[in-house]
């Protein structure tokens, strides 16, 4: 992938003299922006910043705080209690991802339109495969990101909700102040399908170019991984058995099988593992995936957490043997808060930092593991539970655990049994990732109260964190789907009276 990161001007009206006809010339004009494979290769590329931006730091540990892992330390100074509490509104929206997704769906249509009316006629069979890599680009993100807005903004898609609120559909680029073109709200159908349409066209433009392990462009694998996560949402059990199964029984992409890999993978970006690491360096690099969960001060040596993780992660979770507890746990650790010092606590630490990107030792940051084929796993055996293939969904979570616990012993579960096991399985697997909220969510089970913490001597139970510690939501609760912001409402007359319930 060229390492390409510039800023871009479109249709901008500046006066840079008297002479109110010339115009500067660095900036870009609608009509001549992407007249060429190259042009739209940049383009292209701007797209992975839209990825960095949105799939790393408040956008993957605020799903992770307002789940049930965590608790305030004594200390954490309310850093994001408003969403520990579920205290949201739509002036400060969770995951405040609307703007940011619509714009890389508005910037993917710009190019969409533009690549459309190039001139191709004396483009070779090598520069018209570039443009097409380069469409299924841009089709991609408004997959992408369209799928992160019915997460975060709708109702989880079943039978009961899909005629109701959905997202903008947005198919070309719109001018900013040209209000009348805005769209409103479609359905919940009517946005899946959407999806599903942007990501096949993906599919279609990407399909020559295959994956590799670590790849850090999009690959017909990467496609493949959002489609099976996709039809997973949506309860398409045979199309997200078929995705899931082909890549994982491809071979392609090995499991980590010891302590040294598994490290490798997440303090060093490896890449093992990934079906898609996005591309980052010194100078550009993504946020934190850490909000506080370690809290290390390497000037003392003490360990002052934001967050503490609740007792049922801690210990009974995980198997004493399995790798990603070896390597993403500090066990037996003391935590030091204003009251004084704990020890024999666990610390998750499974955001380490990449010392090759950032030195301090503080930093946590790593390259952003977009798609891993652990997840497919996951979801395979997900699926097959869910549509009467029990055995061959426990054969899948043995191929998996084979690699990460010694000594597994083959599972024989099935039913209700099985399908908890997978649940608790994604909690051991994807730990602050950022899935758990939306997969309390697309279970329909809601969140129970969380429950015991490590050390309830070590969080904060007074103020307005104290009913927080008992906080149960239930499925029906109208928070599942966060508030539209309220600049969006005001800019936008055709969803004004589209707010979601309840804000």
């Amino acid at each position: 992938m060229k390492k390409i990161i510039f800023a871009l001007t479109v249709l901008a009206l500046i006066v840079a003299s008297c002479n109110l006809d010339e115009k500067p010339k660095w900036v870009l004009e609608k009509e001549t922006a992407i007249i060429s494979v190259d042009d739209a290769e940049g383009w292209a590329n701007y797209e992975y910043v839209y990825y960095r931006a949105y799939t790393a730091g408040s956008y993957v540990y605020i799903p992770e705080i307002a789940s049930d892992f965590w608790n305030p330390s004594l200390d954490y100074g309310n850093r994001n209690g408003a969403y520990y509490r579920w205290d949201w509104n739509s002036g400060d929206p969770f995951v405040d991802i609307w703007g940011g997704a619509y714009s890389a769906i508005n910037h993917a249509c710009f190019a969409i339109e533009a690549v459309e009316k190039m001139d191709k006629s004396d483009l070779d069979m090598e520069e018209l495969q570039r443009l097409n890599k380069c469409l299924g680009v841009f089709y991609f993100t408004k997959a992408y990101f369209g799928l992160k807005l019915l997460n975060y903004y709708c109702q989880p898609y079943n039978a009961n909700t899909k005629n109701g609120y959905g997202i903008m559909l947005v198919d070309y680029n719109r001018p900013s102040g040209d209000i009348t073109s805005y769209p409103g709200r479609s359905t919940l159908e009517e946005s899946y399908q959407w999806v599903i349409a942007n990501a096949k066209k993906a599919e279609g433009y990407l399909t020559p170019f295959a994956g590799s392990v670590g790849a850090d462009e999009l690959t017909i694998d990467a496609v493949h991984a959002f489609q099976a996560r996709l039809a997973l949402e949506m309860q398409d059990w045979n199309t997200a058995v078929a995705l899931s199964t082909a890549l994982v029984d491809g071979g392609k992409y090995p499991l980590c099988e010891t302590q040294a890999d598994m490290t490798a993978l997440w303090k060093n970006d490896s890449g093992k593992e990934c079906i898609m690491q996005l591309w980052s360096d010194t100078q550009s690099y993504p946020s934190t995936n850490d909000p506080g969960y370690v809290g290390y001060n390497p000037s003392n040596g003490q360990y002052r957490p934001d967050w503490i993780l609740n007792k049922w992660v801690a210990s009974g979770l995980y198997d004493p043997t399995d790798l990603r507890f070896k390597t993403w746990f500090k066990t037996g650790q003391k935590i030091t808060v204003s009251i004084g010092t704990a020890s024999g606590m666990t610390i998750m630490d499974k955001f380490p930092g990449n010392s090759a990107l950032v030195s301090s030792e503080t930093a946590h940051i790593n390259k952003i593991k977009l798609f891993r084929i652990a997840e497919q796993y996951l979801i395979a055996a997900e699926a097959l539970a869910n549509s009467g293939g029990d055995a061959v969904a426990c054969s899948y979570l043995d191929k998996l655990l084979s690699k990460r616990i010694a000594a597994h012993t083959p599972l024989s579960i099935s039913g209700d049994a099985l399908k908890e096991y997978i649940k608790e399985e994604r909690v051991r697997e994807l730990i602050g990732e950022g899935f758990r909220w939306n997969d309390l969510k697309r279970w329909g089970k809601g969140m129970a109260a969380r429950p015991d913490p490590q050390l309830k001597a070590l969080i904060h139970t007074g103020g307005s964190n104290g009913p927080a510690l008992n906080l149960a939501i239930a499925a029906s609760d109208h928070r599942w789907a966060g508030p539209i912001p309220t600049d969006e409402l005001a800019a936008n007359p055709q969803i004004r009276d589209q707010q979601n319930p309840g804000y």
